[in-house]
């Protein structure tokens, strides 16, 4: 049987007329009757009782309509819900989280998810030294990060970048803290922490002088969570953008240090032929955002 048949065989069920089952169909009145009878052969039973005074369901046909409409129903259904995962409108979108200290990100998330509340959005972990590898395995579709920290740029593609000034923050018991004005050389002494990533871009973006001072500590961190815990702890100085600073806990202070200028461009990192509809909708998005 064929999906026309049955929806012709709804249309004269529900009209209890060939002939006003035919307009609502736009086709020919023989036309259904041959297709109702055809279905009918199928099947192996009567749908209707046709007589002088007109068409009734026979009592298979009551339950079939029944069973019919709910199929049918169902079918529309799913040409809806295919049609909003190929247009963008549904569907999962994946994220990778380096820190929950990312407060753009939530702003973000919440935003798109309030737009667009069918695509089910999905959040994990995504580890500093490996968030390349985990993007191009397809662990998540996107993450927000610097391009210099995913051990170069392969197969991937950045999507609205944004320089982020960076700030030296220390845990209140430092010994540094107590001073309001620092320079580099006050710093070299002490670790200085970084979540780790491949290679040593990263490294020279966020600590430029640390080429010129090897004997500098470096303390690696898992992720970008774990970098704010040693900091906290007291176990070195960290360098952080400063749009994250205004997100985080209490517990550190913020000094200005003479001659250190640094900036990381952060922006959305993904897959460059990635085809996930949500995704190229979350895009499209973020074009008119600001984090």
């Amino acid at each position: 049987m064929r999906t026309s048949q049955l929806e012709y065989f709804i249309a004269v069920a529900e009209t209890l007329s060939f002939t006003r089952a035919s307009e609502l169909c736009h086709v020919a009145q023989p036309a259904i009757s041959q297709q109702i009878q055809s279905l009918e052969k199928e099947l192996g039973f009567s749908l209707f009782v046709r007589s002088t005074k007109g068409v009734t369901l026979t009592p298979a046909g009551r339950q079939y309509y029944q069973d019919v409409s709910s199929v049918l129903a169902a079918l529309q259904r799913a040409d809806q819900h295919a049609a909003a995962i190929a247009h963008g409108q549904s569907g999962t979108l994946d994220i990778g989280m380096a820190s929950s200290g990312q407060s753009g990100i939530f702003r973000i998330i919440s935003r798109f998810h309030g737009l667009y509340p069918e695509i089910s959005i999905g959040l994990h972990r995504a580890i500093s030294r490996t968030q390349g590898d985990q993007l191009r395995g397809g662990a998540y579709d996107v993450a927000l990060a610097p391009l210099c920290a995913l051990g170069g740029g392969d197969g991937l593609a950045q999507a609205c970048p944004k320089k982020e000034a960076l700030r030296i923050i220390m845990s209140a018991a430092h010994p540094l803290a107590s001073r309001r004005s620092l320079s580099i050389d006050d710093l070299l002494p002490y670790p200085h922490i970084i979540a780790d990533a491949p290679g040593d871009e990263l490294i020279r973006v966020t600590y430029p002088y640390i080429a010129e001072h090897p004997g500098v500590t470096l303390l690696r961190a898992e992720d970008q969570d774990i970098a704010w815990m040693m900091m906290t702890l007291g176990f070195g100085i960290e360098a952080v953008p400063e749009t994250v600073i205004a997100s985080l806990e209490r517990g550190y202070v913020m000094r200005e240090v003479r001659g250190y200028k640094a900036a990381l461009e952060i922006g959305w990192i993904h897959l460059a032929n990635n085809e996930n509809p949500a995704f190229a909708t979350f895009l499209e998005f973020l074009n008119h955002q600001e984090l």
